[in-house]
């Protein structure tokens, strides 16, 4: 359940290295900062929050469905 935090922790990496050294932090999230901001590929950085969406989607939507439907309804 925590992976889908390790890609979205965009904020604690460039708050604490702001990127660096060298490669060592990289995450998904700084790899589209980095595409879209300072290299200026938009294309490409609109491609990898794409591809975060789809990966935290596919870990969420199912763990969610399991939970909600185990559940009895209070009626």
């Amino acid at each position: 359940m925590l992976s889908h935090l390790a890609i979205k922790s965009f904020d604690l990496v460039m708050a604490l290295t702001n990127g660096g050294p060298g490669f060592s932090t990289d995450v998904p999230a700084t790899f589209m900062y980095a595409m879209s901001f300072n290299r200026g590929q938009v294309g490409l950085g609109a491609a990898s929050a794409t591809v975060m969406l789809m990966t935290v989607a596919a870990i969420v939507v199912p763990y969610l469905y399991s939970e909600l439907r185990s559940k009895p309804h209070d009626r």
